[in-house]
């Protein structure tokens, strides 16, 4: 009989963990998730427009003092640049434990209207960028290493679609990571690396969702009641999922997707 203590379980003492898309919005929710559940090195990655890597490397190291930010200029879609990033990683630190890959990207536009350009702009961030981190970060740290936990950021949308306004990038890319999320947990299940993906609704304060959750939204109150909650997921609501699937509580779920809606989906 296992004696260890269930809430054991949750803690991340010790862990390393890589955040993409970590240096604005939901990333930055989910760095601080991580931080509080105990992980000891914080990497994170961005695009770093208008110095939001700097910022978010501030921000963080005055939050957590006891930890190690690093804060790394990264497009995933570039693979050239992810590979460099994974191999500084692996010469500085030579550790990954929990990758999280969160980058991502949307265009609003009717289909019709759509070109190839913005498209691709979307489908190379959202999902080909994450094939590419996660390829590379299994090959140097995860595998070597004994294994690890990856969690794959889908969305909603991945399985149904929206009346107000068109994401059909979006939706197609979220809807390929879920995919990608059930492959990969069959295939590396032999190392030892579990990959489970989160799929919410929409979030307050997500730079992404603002249209839809702003106070002065002329849909919010419509939307808030379609769901059973009758409320919308809270930063909280994400750090905890996060955590959960990150952590040993979670030791054997694999292949899964952990929808956040409030039951909407459900209906």
């Amino acid at each position: 009989m296992n004696s260890t203590h269930v809430l054991d379980l949750f803690k991340l003492t010790d862990k390393v963990a890589l955040v993409s898309g970590g240096a604005k919005g939901l990333g930055t929710v989910i760095n601080e998730g991580l931080l509080e559940a105990g992980v000891n090195t914080l990497i994170f990655c961005g695009r770093g427009r208008h110095g939001s890597v700097e910022d978010e490397q501030e921000r963080l190291s005055e939050l957590f003092t006891n930890a190690k930010i690093i804060g790394v200029q990264c497009d995933v879609s570039d693979e050239s640049q992810v590979q460099s990033m994974v191999q500084k990683i692996k010469n500085n630190v030579n550790q990954i434990d929990i990758l999280i890959n969160n980058a991502g990207v949307t265009w609003n536009a009717p289909t019709i209207d759509q070109t190839f350009a913005t498209w691709h702009r979307v489908i190379d961030t959202n999902l080909t960028g994450l094939f590419l981190l996660t390829r590379e970060v299994s090959n140097q740290l995860m595998i070597p290493k004994g294994g690890g936990t990856i969690i794959n950021i889908s969305s909603i949308l991945a399985f149904q679609g929206v009346e107000v306004g068109s994401q059909i990038g979006y939706t197609a890319s979220k809807a390929g990571v879920l995919g990608l999320t059930r492959q990969l947990a069959i295939e590396w299940s032999k190392w030892n690396i579990r990959v489970n993906a989160i799929a919410p609704s929409f979030i307050e304060g997500d730079t992404m969702a603002k249209v839809f959750t702003n106070e002065d939204s002329p849909v919010r109150e419509t939307l808030i009641e379609t769901i059973p909650t009758k409320r919308f997921n809270t930063p909280t609501d994400l750090k905890a999922a996060v955590c959960f699937l990150a952590s040993d509580a979670s030791s054997n779920i694999n292949g899964q997707y952990l929808v956040l809606d409030g039951g909407l989906s459900v209906k």
